[in-house]
């Protein structure tokens, strides 16, 4: 029997030899890609248009030729100065990584200094200094005028006017408004107690009955509140529907809390008997636990299903973005001559995607087809309306 590491080698050397390599010379030549295919053990279909393999497929491969279609396995000697090189290589990389760094420094410092020396000569020259003004002796006084002849002014007598003093104005006294005279307050230390009215209502107490009934209340709210909107809002649609109704409620636009209230005051709960569901029990960590792994199953198992589909939804996204550019190039007409071409398209490719499973023996899912196809009727319908209301514009 083979040891594991024969069967690897005999594996490696399989998948080599049936591996198809295309030479660059080859890509745009078929006649030489086929023989390519046909020399490897494979035939072309060309009405399935698929590479199938030949029935006398593949290649008797025994160890001995293995080890000539593999590389040999190095030496640790080999290894070593492989390793030697590498740790060499990053050596010498990391010291020309600091050469560079160096370099770089020194060109800064040099560039810096450049543009130093640039902008001291650029800088504009100190104005002159002024030479001190020198000092000039002063002149006498009767250097710089003559003298004043000195004698009695010439006056003219009539000419003198006499000013009288002006009359002070003497301030009339203002008339101060007369204080008003406040009587005496006496002061008080007691604080004002108000008087109690008359008429003051009491607060009854509960009678035990008005209590039971209350708790029954707020019970019958707490059992509503677990079951959702939507089946709250049925009952409330159910009572408007009876004869006997007080008067119509509202349900649409309603929240939770106001249906709650609608139905507990109107006694629905009674009418029609609701079923509550159970509390919610908190869950352990291993039944979280569970819940997760069976949560993570249940997508992995959609996933599988979806996965054959893929194609075939991909293709239909880009026929609808297609078929409505296509629609408003033509102005609306012709709807039913893009959506025979769409339904053509599918049908080819469904029809690919299920020769495809049978080769793997996957089996299509029927429901999610189902899915599939209903969304694309709709989406025929949608292109029908829109170009019927279109043309009625």
């Amino acid at each position: 029997m083979l040891s594991a590491s024969e069967l690897v080698k005999l594996i490696k050397a399989h998948n080599k030899l049936t591996s198809i390599k295309i030479p660059a010379k080859a890509k745009n030549d078929a006649t030489a890609l086929i023989k390519l295919i046909e020399g490897k053990g494979y035939k072309v279909n060309h009405t399935k248009k698929r590479i199938e393999p030949k029935p006398t497929r593949g290649k008797i491969i025994s160890v001995k030729e293995a080890d000539k279609v593999l590389p040999k396995e190095k030496t640790e000697e080999q290894k070593k100065q492989i390793q030697k090189k590498k740790e060499e290589k990053v050596k010498k990389q990391k010291e020309d990584k600091e050469k560079e760094i160096k370099i770089a420094k020194k060109e800064a410092v040099k560039e810096f200094k450049q543009k130093k020396k640039e902008a001291e000569k650029k800088k504009p020259k100190p104005a002159p200094k002024l030479k001190p003004v020198s000092k000039l002796k002063p002149k006498k006084e009767d250097e710089v005028r003559p003298k004043e002849k000195v004698g009695r002014p010439k006056v003219d007598p009539k000419k003198i006017k006499v000013i009288e003093p002006k009359k002070k104005e003497v301030s009339k006294p203002v008339k101060k408004p007369a204080r008003r005279q406040l009587q005496e307050t006496k002061k008080t230390t007691q604080t004002k107690v108000q008087d109690k009215p008359e008429n003051v209502k009491v607060k009854k107490k509960k009678t035990e009955q008005e209590k039971q009934a209350n708790r029954e209340k707020v019970k019958r709210a707490d059992d509503l509140d677990r079951l959702k909107i939507s089946e709250l809002r049925k009952y409330v649609d159910m009572y408007n529907e009876r004869d006997d109704k007080e008067r119509t409620l509202r349900s649409k636009g309603e929240d939770k809390n106001q249906l709650v209230s609608k139905i507990i005051s109107y006694n629905i709960d009674k009418i029609f008997k609701i079923p509550i569901p159970a509390k919610r029990v908190k869950k352990t960590e291993e039944q979280k636990k569970e819940k997760k792994k069976q949560d993570q199953e249940k997508i992995k198992e959609e996933r599988r299903k979806r996965k054959p589909f893929l194609p075939y939804i991909k293709l239909f996204g880009e026929l609808q973005r297609k078929s409505n550019m296509e629609l408003v190039k033509n102005k609306f007409q012709g709807v039913e001559d893009i959506i025979k071409k769409m339904k053509k398209q599918l049908e080819v490719k469904f029809e690919e995607i299920e020769e495809e499973a049978d080769e793997k023996d996957i089996e299509l899912d029927d429901d999610l087809y189902d899915e599939i196809e209903t969304d694309i009727d709709n989406y025929y319908k949608q292109l029908r309306d829109r170009a019927e209301e279109k043309l009625k514009e």
